[in-house]
C-alpha cells in the first residue's frame, strides 16, 4: 500500500453523471497485427480458481505479450477476452498491456454452476485459454438445530451446496459467530457459538443468521436469542431502532469502572432538515424540526443531473446504440473536430446557443479506450506531448479498466469504442475567480441524446457520444484563476475515474434498466469516490505511488471534513452538489460496506434497478438502519483494539485513527465525542440539532458511580441509538 500523506481542505470538485465508450470488435489501436514468429501471448496466472455463482473471481486472469527471442514484454497491445464455455463474463472485454507486457481481466460468474473456459487473444497471435475455472453453487442455510438459543450455546447450522473447499462465516445480525466444528457434506454442518444480543432491558431478540462465503451472502433464517442476565460486556454493541418494541437500555456501572460510547442516530434517510435530540436524565428524545423539505437543486452538478433526468423522462431519443460495427472511421492523431462546450453554469436548465462555446480541438492521443482532444484555444505553455501521452495511458491502462472491473461496462452510444476526452479552457471559465471550489471536469448526459431529436432544442448541442470535459493549465489566468500544469495533472486523474463510474451507472440505470431517474446523488457520488480509492489501489499496484496518494488523499480530505462535525452532515440527503462532509460520509460508509461485503458489491449496486437506500438493502439483505448504526460505531471504534469487539466495527483496510488526526501535538483523532459522566448525564439536559441520517456522539464514563444508568428512547421522528461498551 502506498504511504498516504494526510491531506485536509481538499478542493470541492464539480462532478456529474454520464457514460463512456467500450465495445467489441478489433482492437482499434491502429496497430498492425503482431507477427506470430516474433511475438507470443502466454498465460501468467489465474487458472484453477473457483467462486460462488453471481460473484467475481478473487484473482485476476493475467497474460503477457512478449518477444519470442528475448522474452521482453510488449507494451500497449490490446488483448481481447472471451468466455466460450460456462456462465460468466469478463469484467474487461479488452485490456491494454503494461510496461511488462501484461494485461488482465476479472471474471464475473453467472447464475449457473459449472466449469468455464476463458480465452485471451491478440490480433495476429494464437490465442490462449485459462483452464479449471469453476462456478460453485451458492450456499444456503437449510435449517438450524434449534429455533432459540442462549448466548454461548453451540447450534448446528445446516448449509446446502457448501463446497468442501470453500471457507464460510456464520453471521448473527452481521456479527460473526465462532465455528467450533465443521462437517462437510450436503448439507454441511457448522457448529457455531451464538454471540449475545446485549443491553436490552428484557425479553429476547430475533436474530438473522446468514452464511457468507467468497463474497456471497445468503438469505437469512431467524434465531431467537435470549438476553443474558449480565449484559454489556466490554466489546459488545447494542442497536435500538425507535420503532422497536423495547426501546430502552441498561448500562451497568460495573463498580464505577464502565465506559460507553452512546451514538444518537437521526434515521431520516429521505428527508432534509434538522432533527432535535435531547439527552439527559434517563432519556434520549427526538423531535422533528425545520420544514422537512428536500434541498433545492442549486448547484452545477444538480442542475446537470436535473436536465439529464428530464431528457430521460421525456423519452428523448438516445444517440445511436452500438451495433458491433464502427459507424465512424478511426481518427488519427492530428485530426480535428468541432465540439459544443457549455460555458455558463447559471444557464441550466434553459439552454440556448449563447450558453455554449463552439470549439475546435485536435486529437492528441489514441488509446484502446480513449480519444484525447486538446482545444486549439488552450493557453500556452500547457500540457506537453509527453504529459498528454502519460495522462492518456494512465486512463487507458489504470483508471478506465479499474472502473470496468468494479462497476461494470459503460455504453458505447456512438460506436467508436472509446471515451472522448476534451480538455478545454471553457471548463476553466466555469469556475468564478477566487472560488474555493473548482470545476475540474464533468460529463454532460446531454451528449448521449440524438442531436436531431424533434422538439428537443437542447439536443442541438449534443456532441453525439461519450465525452468527458476537463480543464487545462492556464499559467496567466486568461480564463479564470491561474491553474498550473502540475496541479492540473494532479487533479485530472481523480475526476476522470470518478466520472467514468458515473458513466457506467448512467448506462445501467437509463439504457439497460430503462429507468427515467438516476441513482440517488449520495450513493452515486459515494460510489464515484470509491472509484477514486480503487484507482489508487491499481496505481499503487503498478508502482505509481504519487498517483495513488493523490487519489487516496482526496477521500481522506472529505472524511476529515465529515468527522469534525458528523451531526451536521447527512449521509443520504445531499445539499446541492454535496458538501465536503456529506461526500466524506458517503465514502466512509461505502468503504465500510465493502469491508463487510467485498469491493465487488459496487458492481451490483451500479447495475441494479433499485436506487438509494432500497438498492443497499436489496444488495445486502440487511436493513439500512442497522447498517447505518453499525457503521456509525465503526467510525469511532476503528483501530482502538477494544477487547471482544467484532470485526464488523472496524475498517480493516485503513487505520483511521493513525491517518485522520488533529494538527498539533499528539495523535488526536478528528472525531471527538462529548464527554460526560453518569452523574452529569442524569443531572443535565443537552439539546442538539442533527441533520437527517447523521449521528451524535457521547462518551459516558461511570467515573466511580455505582448506580447503573437506565436509558429510554422517546422519539417522534425516525431515530435510534447505538451503544458500545469499550471499558
Amino acid at each position: 500500500m502506498a504511504v498516504l500523506n494526510r491531506t485536509v481542505g481538499i478542493l470541492i470538485l464539480a462532478l456529474v453523471v454520464g457514460v463512456s465508450a467500450c465495445s467489441d470488435g478489433d482492437d482499434g489501436t491502429g496497430l498492425d497485427p503482431l507477427d506470430p514468429t516474433e511475438f507470443e501471448i502466454v498465460v501468467i496466472s489465474g487458472s484453477g480458481q473457483s467462486g460462488v455463482t453471481g460473484t467475481v473471481l478473487s484473482d485476476a486472469l493475467v497474460v503477457a505479450v512478449r518477444a519470442r527471442a528475448s522474452g521482453a514484454g510488449e507494451k500497449g497491445v490490446s488483448v481481447s477476452w472471451t468466455v466460450t464455455q460456462g456462465s460468466g463474463e469478463p469484467t474487461r472485454r479488452t485490456s491494454v498491456t503494461d510496461a511488462d507486457g501484461r494485461a488482465s481481466t476479472r471474471i464475473e460468474l453467472g447464475g449457473v454452476a459449472g466449469d468455464l473456459q476463458v480465452w485471451a487473444s491478440v490480433s495476429g497471435l494464437d490465442p490462449v485459454f485459462f483452464a479449471s475455472l469453476t462456478a460453485l453453487p451458492a450456499p444456503t442455510i437449510q435449517s438450524l438445530s434449534s429455533a432459540s438459543a442462549d448466548p454461548g450455546d453451540t447450534i448446528d447450522v445446516n448449509v446446502s451446496d457448501l463446497d468442501a473447499g470453500l471457507a464460510a462465516l456464520v453471521l448473527f445480525d452481521g456479527v460473526e459467530g465462532e465455528i467450533v466444528d465443521r462437517q462437510d457434506g450436503d448439507p454441511a454442518v457448522l457448529g457455531t457459538i451464538v454471540p449475545a444480543p446485549v443491553g436490552v432491558c428484557s425479553g429476547n431478540q430475533a436474530v438473522e443468521v446468514r452464511i457468507r462465503a467468497d463474497g456471497y451472502t445468503s438469505p437469512s433464517i431467524n434465531l431467537n436469542v435470549s438476553v443474558p442476565a449480565d449484559p454489556f460486556e466490554v466489546g459488545q454493541v447494542l442497536v435500538i431502532e425507535g420503532t422497536a418494541d423495547v426501546a430502552c437500555a441498561l448500562l451497568p456501572a460495573d463498580g464505577g469502572n464502565a465506559k460507553y460510547l452512546l451514538v444518537a442516530l437521526s434515521a431520516e434517510f429521505e428527508t432534509d432538515g434538522q432533527f432535535q435530540v435531547t439527552l439527559g436524565g434517563s432519556s434520549i428524545a427526538f423531535d422533528a424540526a425545520g420544514d422537512g423539505q428536500m434541498s433545492p437543486a442549486s448547484s452545477f452538478n444538480s442542475r446537470l443531473r436535473a436536465l439529464e433526468q428530464q431528457l430521460a423522462a421525456r423519452g428523448v431519443t438516445p444517440s445511436r446504440a452500438s451495433s458491433g460495427a464502427r459507424l465512424f472511421a478511426q481518427p488519427d492523431v492530428g485530426d480535428t473536430r468541432l465540439f459544443w462546450v457549455i460555458n455558463d453554469i447559471d444557464a441550466l436548465p434553459d439552454l440556448g446557443e449563447e450558453d455554449f462555446d463552439r470549439v475546435t480541438a485536435t486529437l492528441k492521443f489514441v488509446g484502446v479506450h480513449t480519444l484525447l482532444y486538446m482545444d486549439d484555444a488552450a493557453p500556452v505553455p500547457g500540457l506537453t506531448d509527453a504529459d498528454i501521452e502519460t495522462l492518456g495511458e494512465l486512463y487507458d491502462r489504470v483508471l478506465y479498466q479499474t472502473d470496468v472491473d468494479f462497476f461494470g461496462e459503460p455504453s458505447d452510444r456512438d460506436s467508436n469504442g472509446r471515451v472522448m476526452v476534451l480538455l478545454s479552457p471553457t471548463v476553466n471559465g466555469l469556475t468564478p475567480p477566487g472560488s474555493q471550489g473548482i470545476v475540474v471536469g464533468f460529463f454532460f448526459g446531454l451528449d448521449l441524446f440524438d442531436p436531431n431529436t424533434p422538439n428537443c432544442p437542447e439536443c442541438d448541442f449534443s456532441n453525439d457520444g461519450e465525452l468527458f470535459y476537463g480543464l487545462v493549465p492556464d499559467p496567466h489566468g486568461d480564463f479564470g484563476d491561474v491553474r498550473s500544469r502540475d496541479r492540473v495533472l494532479d487533479v485530472l486523474p481523480g475526476v476522470m475515474i470518478h466520472e467514468t463510474e458515473h458513466m457506467i451507472n448512467f448506462n445501467h440505470k437509463v439504457f439497460v434498466n430503462n429507468r427515467t431517474d438516476l441513482e440517488e446523488l449520495w450513493l452515486s457520488e459515494g460510489m464515484a469516490h470509491m472509484a477514486e480509492e480503487l484507482g489508487g489501489d491499481a496505481a499503487d499496484a503498478g508502482g505509481d505511488t504519487d498517483v495513488a496518494n493523490e487519489l487516496y488523499a482526496i477521500n481522506f480530505g472529505r472524511a476529515d471534513a465529515y468527522l469534525q462535525a458528523p451531526d451536521t452532515s447527512s449521509l443520504t440527503v445531499v445539499s446541492g452538489n454535496g458538501t465536503l462532509g456529506e461526500r466524506g460520509a458517503a465514502w466512509l460508509f461505502l468503504r465500510w460496506l465493502a469491508d463487510q461485503y467485498g469491493d465487488f458489491i459496487f458492481r451490483e449496486l451500479a447495475q441494479a434497478f433499485e436506487n438509494g437506500v432500497e438498492n443497499i438493502e436489496d444488495r445486502t439483505g440487511e436493513t439500512f438502519f442497522r447498517l447505518f448504526a453499525d457503521w456509525s460505531v465503526a467510525v469511532w471504534a476503528d483501530d482502538l483494539n477494544i477487547p471482544g469487539l467484532a470485526d464488523r466495527y472496524q475498517f480493516p483496510k485503513w487505520q483511521l485513527r493513525s491517518i485522520l488526526v488533529e494538527d498539533g501535538p499528539g495523535d488526536v483523532y478528528i472525531l471527538q465525542p462529548l464527554q460526560q459522566t453518569f452523574a452529569e448525564f442524569r443531572a443535565t439536559s443537552i439539546t442538539e440539532f442533527l441533520a437527517g441520517s447523521s449521528p451524535y456522539y457521547v462518551e459516558l464514563d461511570a467515573d466511580g458511580d455505582m448506580t447503573d444508568l437506565q436509558l429510554e428512547l422517546d422519539t417522534a421522528a425516525a431515530a435510534g441509538l447505538a451503544i458500545l461498551r469499550y471499558e
